[in-house]
């Protein structure tokens, strides 16, 4: 018995120091909607993710948002766990001047924004990042402003990366550099687009960056994977902490589905365009599946906490779906910015469970300095909250809501979009000159599709959100002068 107990206590410590250094994963998906994958009725077939979904060790987060309803804003939120308008990430391809750097390059994150990477290297962590970074110039543009700083993954905490500025297409790397025969297929074939590149550090130059010289054939997420098993592997060897994100580039625009994903959807009588959505989201699929593969066969999988997630809904014009919620990408209603959302992660997690409580991209980083005991550098103001005590099933409340604003613009006396989230009720509303012009109140709980405005039956619970709300907006704005943003000189907010 003596034995048995000691036993048991040595096992209670091992499980105790590997849930203290937990390895992380964040792997999001690009444009794809609520309603785009299999638990959620979608039509393409994902059955890695529904398995996973349903898995003795996962919490499916049936009402995650993703940080911002376009590609870069959300991504700034994963790194920051803070609202991209607060460092002037407005929205894709778009951020503010600031006094320093008076022509407009390509929204740098500013390096002075502390990031997840940057965190847990504090704690010996050793940081990868493979796909999409859509967060600046990864060099200084030709005729640029020398001033302007570049922001790519390497100086903003990421040891190993490879990455692509903006989008790429799902499949055949580099098209737009090489013969347009070597790479577009199906509804884009004989298409041109401009010239798109994976660039990582340079091995001539640890100081510098290089691009991939060879267009590269085949799914594009399966690249990726492909690059996150080589560091899965090393640091299996080594038996070191890792942080690795995952930003794919299925199912944006350019979206292009690979044998044997295209011939299975056109036996069905799919058109050309639905062959490639979905045979793009069953491609990226697979290699989920292979990553919960790897972890398992690389004795990583009980202390992995492995992240997926969408950066916003669905785009216009393509077939994805949100299931029946209103509106899409680029929209603060729940289709644009509530997105398939889960965590595995066995060493804490020991019955699936489905839960309901808002969680939102920026929760990453303040969920994974509790887990290790980190600080913030500062006083700056971090919109996201932890979720472990929602993974560990501790609460079923979220403890602060959730702001939205969108085309912003850098003008807070213009005309745009804010939305205020809590465990049941949401808000959507106008701004405009420094005022709420119009805004409804909707519950959640009821009413997912945002159809039946409570102004009139709840207007005490819509007063006090709307005074959060605005409290919310105006240290928003605070942040962005602190940040050092340029705004309009009529801007008395």
């Amino acid at each position: 018995m003596f034995l048995a107990l000691i036993i048991l206590a040595a096992a209670k410590i091992t499980t105790e120091n590997e849930v203290d250094m937990p390895n992380f994963i964040f792997v999001m998906a690009d444009d794809y909607g609520w309603g785009d994958v299999g638990y959620n009725n979608g039509t393409a077939d994902t059955p890695s993710l529904d398995a996973m979904a349903k898995g003795d060790n996962t919490m499916l987060m049936q009402r995650y948002y993703s940080g911002g309803p376009v590609c870069s804003p959300t991504r700034g939120t994963v790194l920051t766990g803070r609202n991209h308008n607060r460092y002037c990430v407005w929205t894709a391809n778009t951020g503010g001047n600031t006094a320093d750097f008076v022509r407009r390059e390509k929204m740098p994150l500013p390096l002075t924004e502390f990031t997840v990477a940057e965190a847990v290297k504090q704690k010996g962590y050793t940081t990868a990042l493979f796909g999409k970074w859509h967060l600046g110039d990864f060099k200084k543009l030709e005729g640029g402003n020398p001033k302007w700083p570049v922001s790519n993954p390497g100086n903003n905490g990421f040891d190993t990366w490879l990455s692509t500025e903006r989008s790429a297409p799902t499949a055949t790397l580099n098209c737009g550099c090489f013969n347009q025969s070597m790479c577009l297929t199906g509804h884009y074939a004989g298409q041109s687009f401009a010239c798109i590149n994976y660039w990582g550090p340079s091995t001539h130059n640890s100081v510098g960056i290089a691009n991939l010289t060879e267009p590269e054939k085949g799914d594009d997420s399966e690249f990726l994977v492909d690059q996150l098993e080589q560091f899965l592997r090393k640091m299996a060897t080594a038996k070191k902490p890792f942080f690795a994100y995952v930003p794919l580039h299925t199912v944006h625009i350019r979206y292009i589905a690979v044998e044997p994903y295209a011939s299975h959807y056109k036996k069905k009588g799919f058109s050309d365009d639905e062959v490639d959505y979905y045979g793009a989201i069953t491609a990226m699929d697979t290699q989920i599946g292979r990553i919960r593969s790897l972890l398992s066969e690389l004795e990583l999988k009980n202390n992995t906490l492995l992240w997926f997630a969408s950066d916003n809904g669905p785009a216009a014009g393509t077939p994805g779906t949100t299931n029946g919620l209103s509106g899409r990408k680029a929209h603060l209603t729940e289709g644009g910015i509530r997105v398939p959302g889960m965590i595995e992660w066995p060493a804490m997690i020991k019955k699936n469970r489905v839960v309901t409580t808002p969680v939102v991209s920026s929760d990453l980083l303040p969920t994974v300095m509790e887990l290790l005991d980190l600080k913030m550098p500062d006083d700056r103001p971090v919109d996201g909250v932890s979720a472990l005590s929602l993974i560990k099933g501790e609460t079923n409340e979220r403890s602060r809501p959730i702001g939205f604003a969108y085309n912003v613009a850098n003008n807070f006396n213009g005309t745009y979009n804010v939305s205020w989230v809590d465990n049941r009720y949401k808000i959507n509303s106008i701004y405009k000159k420094g005022k709420v012009a119009e805004s409804y109140i909707y519950d959640l709980t009821v009413d997912q599709g945002e159809q039946h405005d409570l102004s009139a039956k709840i207007q005490d619970i819509k007063g006090l959100m709307l005074r959060q709300m605005e409290e919310w907006r105006q240290s928003v704005i605070q942040s962005v002068k602190k940040v050092g943003c340029q705004v309009y000189k009529n801007d008395d907010n």
